[in-house]
């Protein structure tokens, strides 16, 4: 059914990535070429990074969950961590393995892949050294991986802390960015082949080194055709704080160019919301410039793009620590922006909420409140669930409408959970919308595997 518009306006109004990886089910006979299609059936999956999940026993050795799309929603679910049988390593205590996750056809195959990184993983005597693996896409999904050589290994640590994927060079092939500690990051140019080769490597300086608060956000915001990429790092303030900054890099034909820094926040996501040929840029978790991420100030500022550059930021008053998605939900022609707010009390402290802003020939609506206590949303709101971790619109079902995925990684005392709410031309409805912890995807629950912290497809 439609949720109620009445019942999300006073909602609004009181608000503010186990087991072989194998799908079940029939692949079309040629891939579908779809980013996030991981067994080329036509509908795109879901990967939610969770690097605090307990793998082969060891705690926060880290895992992935993978949830397949099908014609009615989420179909099977699997998981891969590093003691899964075609991935190199072996899961161990500490790797944080899905801390980072990225997703794109990496051997132009016509089959998604998934990268993967382990930021916190000794290599060969190297502490905290860091991994990343490709997971390889194919008919009968996610099998097999391989090791991405870090080529400078004594230059730097946390090799995997973040990553992205796009064609940053305009050569019709898709690249690897690679993010580290450090000032000097990586994008490993197209030419991926699972025996472990790659195309050339370039680099890019950043103005600061900090791998723990490192993201990775590609998009084409100049209309160039070649990707653009923002470089999310944290600027330590004092011993608590840290002032996370945003810089957009041009792709050109070489390395990435730095070009402007953009508002300060956590979290980034890239779409044409006005449907002008560039790409807009919207900073979700924004922070004050002298308290960081003690000081958030409670929007998410959208920069618009343009033929001659990026404009002035433009505020949305969605409530603090926005983790911003964009997708057509209701196949309009003009996407749509979902909001993740984990610490809104809109249904019960720190419940958490999801704001939907359906875009209109007009810019962007006023927003439509989820939550856990709205009708035909399955479970209920409670104290510290943070339902909108992260958010994800991608077409699940492939109907040509794009559908939401929210995690709430406190859920269930830190079990964490996954909501399905499928796209309509109406918008978000609650047919068919299910949950999901970490027993549907044979992930381990001791501990604290936060599953919903990080989602990409």
């Amino acid at each position: 059914m439609r949720i109620p518009l009445s019942a999300c306006a006073a909602l609004a109004a009181a608000a503010l990535t186990g087991a072989l990886l194998t799908a079940t089910g029939t692949a079309t006979a040629a891939p579908s070429g779809l980013v996030g299609d991981f067994n080329g059936d036509g509908y795109q999956d879901a990967a939610a990074g969770s690097p605090f999940a307990t793998a082969g026993g060891k705690f926060e050795a880290g895992s992935v969950a993978v949830a397949y799309g099908s014609a009615t929603g989420i179909g099977t679910k699997k998981s891969v961590n590093q003691n899964t049988s075609g991935v190199p390593g072996s899961a161990e205590e500490g790797d944080g393995f899905g801390r980072s996750t990225a997703v794109g056809d990496l051997n132009n195959d016509g089959y998604s892949d998934l990268a993967v990184g382990a930021p916190y993983e000794d290599v060969s005597g190297d502490t905290n050294g860091g991994t990343v693996v490709i997971v390889w896409g194919s008919a009968s999904g996610l099998s097999g991986a391989t090791t991405v050589k870090d080529p400078a290994v004594s230059q730097h640590d946390y090799w995997g802390a973040a990553l992205a994927i796009a064609d940053f060079t305009g050569d019709g092939r898709a690249d690897l960015a690679v993010g580290a500690s450090g000032t000097t990051q990586w994008i490993i140019k197209g030419g991926f082949t699972k025996a472990g080769a790659t195309g050339s490597k370039t680099t890019y300086s950043t103005p600061f080194s900090s791998a723990d608060f490192l993201r990775l956000t590609s998009g084409n915001v100049n209309g160039d055709g070649k990707a653009d990429l923002v470089v999310t790092a944290g600027k330590k303030l004092s011993s608590e704080r840290y002032l996370h900054r945003n810089f957009l890099y041009y792709g050109t034909t070489s390395a990435p160019t730095r070009q402007l820094e953009l508002p300060y926040g956590r979290q980034i996501a890239i779409g044409d919301l006005d449907q002008d040929g560039y790409g807009d840029i919207v900073t979700g978790e924004t922070e004050d410039a002298t308290e960081g991420d003690l000081g958030s100030k409670g929007t998410t500022a959208i920069s618009y793009g343009t033929a001659t550059g990026v404009e002035s930021a433009v505020e949305l008053s969605d409530g603090p620590y926005g983790r911003p998605s964009i997708g057509d939900i209701d196949a309009d022609g003009f996407p749509d922006l979902a909001v993740g707010s984990p610490v809104s009390d809109a249904a019960a402290w720190y419940a958490g909420a999801v704001l939907v802003h359906y875009g209109t020939a007009d810019g962007l609506g006023s927003p439509v409140t989820l939550t856990q206590n709205t009708p035909g949303i399955p479970g209920a709101a409670e104290t510290n669930d943070f339902f909108g971790t992260a958010t994800l619109l991608t077409d699940i079902t492939g109907d040509g409408h794009a559908d939401l995925v929210v995690g709430a990684d406190t859920e269930n005392d830190g079990n964490g959970l996954l909501t399905f709410l499928m796209g309509s031309a109406d918008g978000i409805t609650t047919s068919g919308a299910a949950n999901y912890g970490p027993s549907a995807f044979s992930m381990s629950t001791a501990y604290y595997p936060q599953l919903g912290m990080y989602l990409a497809g």
